[in-house]
């Protein structure tokens, strides 16, 4: 009986929340290292994580993502700045530089941007759509695409730049974790299975 009354709570559990989605998980470290097509003498370092959010749905148009970042060490922009600009470029390999796709710097995107310290966020950002990469000296060339593909092709990187670093100063390939982070519904049903595995267990051992 109480296994059923489990089970029971656990599938009304799972009623009231949203479809199941999944959220993939984006890491990046930023270097002077990494830049391409120019030479940074930055020495600056810095993390970007970045998380992609499907919500569910086999639509591609209302996905969002979630975006942080933190940058230390920067030499510098006008007016006691840290950087004169940051965001995300694509699509590009490692070897590769490309054209800016997302604008950090500008709403909806919060920061802190002063002395030699940038703090970047932002939450529920709508994801946006990838025009095709034009060949360059720079890049082979890349077909349209939607950003999560940009993302999971490893074709998207964040770069800062600054006064003495106008091409760039520091660069990271966002590079998707091995982990698959499960939305509520899919923990709930975890859960939900647990605690009657656990009283299936209980009740065989009276």
């Amino acid at each position: 009986m109480r296994v059923q009354l489990a089970a029971s709570a656990a599938l009304a559990l799972l009623c009231t929340l949203p479809a199941q989605a999944t959220v993939y998980q984006f890491n990046a470290s930023l270097s002077s290292a990494n830049e391409v097509g120019t030479v940074s003498t930055a020495t600056a370092t810095g993390v970007a994580t970045l998380f992609y959010d499907d919500l569910g749905t086999a639509s591609l148009l209302d996905d969002t993502y979630n975006f942080s970042m933190a940058v230390f060490g920067l030499s510098g922009g006008p007016g006691g700045t840290a950087a004169t600009g940051f965001h995300i470029h694509g699509a590009a390999s490692v070897t590769e530089s490309g054209p800016v796709r997302v604008f950090l710097d500008a709403p909806p995107f919060s920061s802190l941007n002063a002395g030699s310290t940038l703090l970047v966020g932002g939450n529920g950002v709508a994801a946006p759509s990838i025009a095709a990469t034009a060949p360059s000296g720079t890049n082979a060339g890349h077909p349209a695409m939607s950003f999560l593909d940009m993302l999971q092709g490893g074709l998207a990187y964040v770069n800062v730049h600054t006064s003495l670093n106008p091409a760039g100063a520091v660069r990271g390939q966002l590079v998707q974790v091995a982990a698959v982070v499960p939305e509520p519904a899919s923990l709930a049903l975890m859960l939900g299975g647990l605690g009657v595995l656990g009283l299936t267990v209980r009740r065989r051992r009276r």
